[in-house]
């Protein structure tokens, strides 16, 4: 069977703020091969939340974040995949006197190891293991309500578990531990942004040509404080559910076009949005790789 090779694509264009799940999916790209893409997103929600209570302010209006990212994903074996992403990002709200944010948010570089792949009759078993650093290339404000990032350096691990049948069909489940660093905001002081616990869970059904899937994500900060006054914003426990779907379709033997929809379910000190994504991926031509 014969997967659509840039389908993984999406799981980074919902990278933004809170790194939403991550760069490291249950697909390996194959020894070799190379996938770039151009994607871009655009979110936006009048209602949020403080601590757990959803609210609106109408000094905020609606707070709107869209961007673009360039992602590029390599396997170098069968089993080791290293992956790249830079997002520009924008943000703006409505109301009030926010000056619109905008710049390269964050360098997010990660590897991808697949130490386990095990063929069960008509199906496979894959387990996939990934470390991802992420750091802050632009010099962006964090401590405001309308902003594009932490501006925290940090790391995440994920382990990714898929079991994929030869008609295409699949189920995945991961899970990642997120650990940011101290931010310096306007303030003159240090601040912890908080750790968190990613979980996604997600069925799909894929060919050479099509991919779709559901998804369900759930995040849980490890610490942190409740949106109120003179609380850094950086400082802030941000959780959330959200629900999402995506579909791609392969246009040409090279080429993908991939777009989604997500949206919050429920939250902690974080936009009650909706998000549409859309995107276009590249697969480059097909080199050796390394023999390891």
């Amino acid at each position: 069977m014969k997967i659509l090779l840039t389908l993984f694509v999406f799981l980074m264009l919902s990278t933004h703020v809170a790194h939403a799940q991550g760069l490291i999916s249950g697909w390996m790209q194959g020894k070799g091969r190379t996938a770039a893409a151009l994607t871009g997103f655009t979110e936006s929600y009048n209602k949020y939340y403080v601590g757990q209570q959803q609210t609106t302010n109408p000094q905020l209006g609606t707070i709107t974040t869209s961007g673009v990212s360039l992602y590029a994903g390599a396997g170098i074996t069968d089993w080791l995949d290293i992956v790249v992403n830079v997002p520009y990002v924008i943000s703006s709200s409505s109301a009030g006197l926010w000056e619109t944010i905008n710049g390269v948010q964050d360098l997010q570089a990660g590897v991808k190891i697949r130490p386990l792949s095990l063929d069960i009759e008509s199906s496979r078993l894959d387990v996939i293991v990934g470390g991802v650093f992420f750091t802050p290339l632009g010099n962006y404000i964090p401590d405001l309500p309308v902003t594009i990032g932490h501006q925290a350096t940090g790391v995440e691990g994920r382990i990714v578990t898929q079991y994929t049948t030869n008609s295409g069909l699949f189920v995945m489940a991961g899970i990642a531990y997120i650990a940011r660093g101290k931010v310096m905001v306007d303030r003159g002081f240090e601040v912890d942004v908080p750790d968190a616990i990613d979980a996604v869970g997600r069925v799909g059904y894929g060919t050479a040509d099509w991919y779709g899937d559901v998804w369900l994500q759930n995040v849980v900060p490890q610490s942190g404080t409740n949106i109120g006054p003179g609380v850094p914003f950086p400082s802030n426990a941000q959780a959330y559910t959200r629900v999402g779907a995506t579909l791609a379709y392969r246009i040409v033997s090279s080429i993908s076009l991939i777009g989604g929809l997500s949206g919050t379910l429920t939250g902690r000190n974080v936009g009650h949005s909706t998000r549409f994504t859309f995107g276009v991926a590249y697969d480059l031509p097909i080199w050796n790789g390394v023999s390891l």
